[in-house]
């Protein structure tokens, strides 16, 4: 067989078996190659070794199957990955972005189709009074069933710092201020972001109501979580263009949600604020990341209170 033929097979053979575990001894002896022979043949005319390129059509098959509509763990687990963490950085290292944002452009694709565009309906509800201990038992309960492989120990241990953080704070509704941020972190939760992310949401706004020290915020969780907060505490003066974490961006989004949707609250000036706000700041980030569920109800919300 031509060396040309025998890497056109061997690539027809790793598309084939994708979905299957597959290493480098089973394709070269499919191949009937020794693994040694086979890997200097495929490096030589492909420009990667042999498992660079299965993990590279993996994450691209895992891909399409995110745009298909998979949950990312599922996606992660047919994979190989034991856990969500664990596949969001090899997609992260192979592509420059989440699957969370991969998964959100899903979403505006079926909207630019002609899907229907009040699918943000499906976003998380819950009861705009609803209690701490209900809201957090609802977070909890989100991440068991969309089984995301957070660590309920750093949740609850993020959780008991937030309380702490806002303590004795109240929102304009006359609610527990920590109640913003746990439906912030429910939201963020149904986006399937990274852990630290959720964690930060539970704190999204602690820095500007509490002087957090960073010192304190790393003792308490992570160098991760510090810097999506201190970013995020300067977000509003960050060209939108400038924002390198893509982390912040969905943990404001998630934030901005939230507070649109008890916008009502607040005075009819400061209503109209955030509507116009909102249309201006957050709504093309919405475009820029493709997300139709937040871009649809923010869109309607703001526009209400306008």
């Amino acid at each position: 067989m031509e060396t040309k033929q025998l890497i056109i097979k061997s690539l027809m053979y790793i598309e084939n078996n994708l979905s299957e575990p597959i290493d480098l001894e089973t394709i070269a002896g499919n191949m009937s190659y020794s693994s040694y022979h086979f890997s200097r043949l495929f490096k030589s005319h492909i420009g990667i070794s042999v498992m660079d390129y299965v993990k590279q059509r993996k994450l691209i098959k895992a891909s399409n199957d995110i745009l298909n509509g998979a949950k990312i763990i599922d996606v992660a687990i047919n994979n190989g990955y034991e856990t969500h963490s664990g596949f969001t950085k090899s997609f992260k290292n192979e592509f420059g972005f989440s699957p969370s944002l991969l998964r959100a452009v899903k979403l505006q694709i079926e909207y630019f189709k002609g899907g229907y565009a009040m699918n943000h309906v499906f976003m998380k509800q819950t009861d705009i009074h609803a209690t701490k201990e209900e809201l957090y038992e609802i977070l909890i309960q989100d991440i068991k069933e969309r089984k995301l492989g957070y660590s309920f120990e750093r949740i609850e241990n993020g959780y008991v710092f937030a309380c702490e953080t806002y303590e004795g704070m109240k929102r304009y509704s006359g609610d527990e201020y920590i109640t913003h941020p746990l439906n912030v972190a429910i939201i963020l939760v149904e986006m399937e972001v990274e852990e630290d992310i959720v964690i930060a949401g539970l704190l999204c706004d602690a820095m500007l109501k509490d002087n957090l020290s960073e010192e304190k915020i790393v003792h308490q969780t992570t160098d991760k979580v510090k810097d999506i907060l201190m970013q995020a505490k300067h977000f509003n003066s960050i060209d939108i263009d400038d924002i390198m974490m893509e982390e912040v961006v969905l943990l404001k989004l998630a934030e901005r949600l939230h507070n649109m949707r008890t916008v009502e609250y607040m005075d009819e000036m400061e209503r109209k604020e955030k509507a116009e706000e909102t249309l201006k700041l957050f709504m093309p980030i919405c475009n820029k990341i493709g997300d139709s569920k937040l871009k649809s109800e923010l869109n309607d919300l703001a526009l209400k209170y306008m």
